[in-house]
C-alpha cells in the first residue's frame, strides 16, 4: 500500500450537502463517475454506516470515515471532503453520540486486510491537531494532496 493514496480530484473544499444520505449519493456519484467504485457503492456505504457508524472526535475536531466492503471498490482510494456546513454522523465508539464532522475520509480499498492500517493511519492524522489545523486552512487542493499523502507515507 506505498502507493499515493490521495489524488487532486478526490479532493472536494468547502463542500455543503443536506445530510448524510445526499453527502453519500452525491460522493459515490462523483466516485463511479472516475471509476473508482461501482454503481453500488453509495448503497453500500449508506447501509454500512447504519450498522457500523464512522464519525470520530478528537479533542479539537470532528470528521468522519465512510467506508464499505472491497467488493465495492475498483480502485484504491481515499477521498478528501472538507465540509462547509457539517454532516451528523454516529460516533463509531460510542453509541448514541452524534458527531458534526466537519471532514469526511471516503475510504475505498481494494484489499480488505490493508483497512486496519489505513483506518490507524487516518486517527494518527485526525489527532495530529497541527496537520488539521493546515487542511483546514490550506486552499490549494495540490498542496492537501501533497500534504496528505506525505503523512501517509511517514506514517503507514
Amino acid at each position: 500500500m506505498k502507493e499515493r493514496k490521495f489524488r487532486n480530484d478526490l479532493i472536494w473544499l468547502d463542500e455543503e450537502f443536506d445530510g448524510q444520505e445526499l453527502f453519500f449519493q452525491v460522493m459515490a456519484d462523483r466516485l463511479y463517475q472516475k471509476g473508482m467504485v461501482t454503481q453500488k457503492f453509495g448503497d453500500a456505504l449508506s447501509k454500512r454506516e447504519k450498522e457500523f457508524p464512522t464519525g470520530l472526535k478528537t479533542e479539537h475536531y470532528e470528521i468522519a470515515i465512510p467506508h464499505t466492503d472491497v467488493e465495492y471498490v475498483k480502485k484504491t482510494f481515499i477521498a478528501f471532503i472538507r465540509l462547509k456546513r457539517p454532516i451528523h454522523f454516529s460516533h463509531m465508539g460510542i453509541p448514541g453520540m452524534t458527531v458534526n464532522a466537519k471532514f469526511a475520509f471516503v475510504l475505498g480499498l481494494t484489499e480488505p486486510q490493508n483497512q486496519v492500517e489505513a483506518l490507524s493511519t487516518l486517527v494518527k492524522l485526525i489527532s495530529d491537531q497541527e496537520q488539521m489545523a493546515m487542511l483546514e486552512e490550506m486552499q490549494s487542493k495540490a498542496d492537501i494532496c501533497s500534504q496528505l499523502n506525505l503523512f501517509f507515507e511517514e506514517n503507514m
